[in-house]
C-alpha cells in the first residue's frame, strides 16, 4: 500500500508540475499577442500618418489624400427635389502638385485649378440618379466615374482612388 500512495503522490506532483507550464506558456503567449497588438497600434496611428512637403496626409502606398469641402447637387431624377450630399477625399499619386485659385497665372503654368477638380466632380454627381446611389454597386460605379472624370479633366492631379466620409442621399 506504501507503493501505491508514493505513486499517487508523485503523479499528483507531476500534474500540478504540468498546469504550471501549461501557466507559465499562456502567459508567455498572452505577452507576446498583446505586444503585437501594441505595435499594431502604434504603427497604425504614429506611423501611417505621415505628412507629404504640401502638409497633406500620405498613405504608406505613396498616395497622397486631398480632402474637399462637401458638395451638394440635384441629382438627374425626374422627381423634383432628389439631391445628394458629399464630403469625400480623393487618393492621388506622389505628392500633390500646386493648388491654385481659378483666376491665379499657376493654372497656366502646370497648376492644378481647385475650381476645376470641383467642377469636374459636381458634373458626374449631377449625372447620377438616387436609386443607383443606394446599392453599394452604384457607389462603387460612382467612384469609378469621378477617378475616370478627373484624370480626363485634370491630368495633373493623377487621382487614383475617391474616398466618402459623408453620403447622404435626400428623397
Amino acid at each position: 500500500m506504501a507503493e501505491g500512495e508514493a505513486n499517487q503522490v508523485l503523479s499528483a506532483a507531476g500534474a500540478a508540475q504540468r498546469r504550471k507550464k501549461s501557466s507559465n506558456k499562456t502567459l508567455v503567449v498572452s505577452v507576446v499577442l498583446l505586444c503585437g497588438v501594441g505595435f499594431g497600434v502604434w504603427r497604425i496611428f504614429f506611423q501611417s500618418g505621415s505628412v507629404n512637403s504640401a502638409g497633406q496626409p500620405q498613405v504608406s502606398s505613396g498616395r497622397t489624400v486631398l480632402p474637399l469641402e462637401s458638395f451638394t447637387v440635384n441629382l438627374a431624377d425626374r422627381e423634383d427635389g432628389r439631391f445628394l450630399r458629399t464630403t469625400l477625399s480623393l487618393g492621388v499619386d506622389g505628392t500633390l502638385p500646386t493648388l491654385t485659385k481659378p483666376e491665379s497665372k499657376a493654372v497656366e503654368a502646370g497648376g492644378v485649378s481647385m475650381a476645376t477638380i470641383r467642377d469636374s466632380i459636381i458634373t458626374v454627381l449631377a449625372q447620377c440618379r438616387s436609386n443607383d446611389l443606394l446599392t453599394p454597386e452604384g457607389k462603387l460605379k460612382l467612384k469609378s466615374d469621378l477617378v475616370s472624370a478627373l484624370n480626363r479633366d485634370v491630368p495633373g492631379l493623377q487621382a487614383r482612388e475617391v474616398y466618402f466620409t459623408e453620403f447622404l442621399v435626400q428623397r
